[in-house]
């Protein structure tokens, strides 16, 4: 009776073991099923993601970027400009699970709260000092002051913030193991939304009278990034 016990927590032990090795992965993209897929960005297919570009018109152009380089647009009311990598801008991430955004924060500037819902993100900061930090489901917020080289990983989905309380800009630049992780700002997701969340909602909620919540929706009345952002299909907002 023994030895069937013990041959029996061991058959379920092996079991268990390659069920962990076969089952997919949910923490990031799946895996690509070829060398590449260049993004057709102009195909009318709908589909999670995007179709391929026909491999006999990619170059080696297409596996370069130089957007951070020719970024010239202005900062947004809050002092920061992001210039993003991401599929929408650099086909060739298609179906490789990754992409990365350039950050820049003017003095006092701050990237407000905001989550990304379809990647963990690593953040390094080149040039600069600010505070970033990221809160729980708990509601538990870990910050600390960063200076240049230093790296924090935001756990997928949790709010954080990044805010620049150095002399000078900061640049940073974040990494994604999704090829579109998408953002949401908070203030903007619940004061600006279309159609507008109820008064009601937000005065209860925020422990607020409706002329505070109608105050800040008239200061969110401006877009975050003025005539850089659009709407893709799926709802989330990306960088022109």
């Amino acid at each position: 009776m023994a030895k069937s016990f013990s041959y029996l927590h061991l058959l379920m032990f092996f079991i268990i073991v390659l069920l962990s090795l076969v089952m997919p992965c949910y923490g990031a993209d799946p895996s690509p099923l070829q060398d590449y897929c260049i993004a057709d960005l102009s195909s009318d297919i709908y589909l999670n993601g995007y179709p391929c570009k026909n491999p006999d018109n990619v170059t080696a152009d297409d596996f370069f970027y130089e957007g951070f380089i020719n970024d010239t647009r202005g900062f947004d009311a809050d002092g920061s400009k992001a210039s993003g990598a991401h599929v929408d801008y650099f086909p060739a991430v298609n179906t490789l699970g990754v992409s990365m955004i350039q950050i820049q924060l003017l003095k006092g500037g701050v990237a407000a709260p905001h989550t990304h819902p379809r990647a963990t993100e690593m953040l390094l900061l080149m040039k600069g000092k600010v505070i970033a930090g990221f809160i729980t489901t708990d509601n538990i917020l870990f910050y600390k002051t960063m200076t240049p080289k230093m790296l924090v990983v935001i756990p997928q989905a949790l709010v954080h913030f990044v805010y620049n309380v150095g002399e000078g800009m900061a640049l940073l630049y974040a990494g994604y193991n999704s090829q579109q992780p998408a953002t949401q700002y908070m203030a903007h997701a619940l004061f600006n939304s279309t159609p507008t969340v109820p008064d009601a909602v937000l005065s209860r909620s925020f422990r607020v009278n409706d002329s505070i919540v109608e105050l800040i929706k008239s200061s969110l009345s401006v877009p975050l990034f003025p005539e850089i952002m659009s709407n893709t299909s799926s709802g989330s907002v990306r960088l022109k």
